[in-house]
């Protein structure tokens, strides 16, 4: 799927209305991802159905800052709807109601809809550290702290 439309660029001479037959990024092909990252909080389906990799979209992310904040708020949405989905699905079942097939979380399972839940946890809600992010450097003070403790700890096991 090709993203055609428009979209405004800067120029030398100021901002450019830019009209798209391809691949390229569009105001519309903008709208069609954040529309879809509100749904189901799935970046790669949402690049997907825009018709673009999901690395060009977290490239324009990090180079875009407005678009940073669009997808932020495009996935505090979609987070939100999704956990009131899965309490909706909980609640039923405990109440065993059948799930609704056309419920909007009948696009993942429950499973999968936890697991995108647990990836933007630190995003959305500040909890926890995302995924694939380093634990801050610690000085020398605290590792050597770190190490005794658990030298401590595990000395009464060797005694035993």
């Amino acid at each position: 799927m090709s993203a055609v439309g428009t979209t405004i660029r800067g120029g030398k001479d100021g901002p450019q209305i830019v009209q798209s037959e391809g691949a390229r990024w569009t105001d519309e092909a903008e709208a069609r991802f954040l529309d879809q990252l509100a749904a189901s909080c799935n970046v790669t389906l949402s690049a997907k159905a825009t018709g673009f990799s999901r690395e060009a979209i977290y490239k324009r992310r990090r180079h875009d800052p407005a678009f940073a904040e669009r997808w932020q708020a495009a996935l505090e949405q979609g987070y939100a709807r999704i956990e009131m989905l899965l309490v909706q699905r909980a609640t039923d079942a405990l109440e065993g109601i059948a799930p609704d097939p056309d419920t909007p979380l009948a696009e993942m399972s429950v499973r999968d809809a936890v697991t995108i839940l647990q990836l933007h946890r630190a995003s959305v809600k500040g909890e926890g550290r995302a995924p694939g992010w380093r634990a801050r450097p610690r000085s020398l003070d605290e590792m050597r702290d770190s190490i005794l403790a658990k030298l401590e700890a595990i000395a009464p096991a060797r005694e035993a």
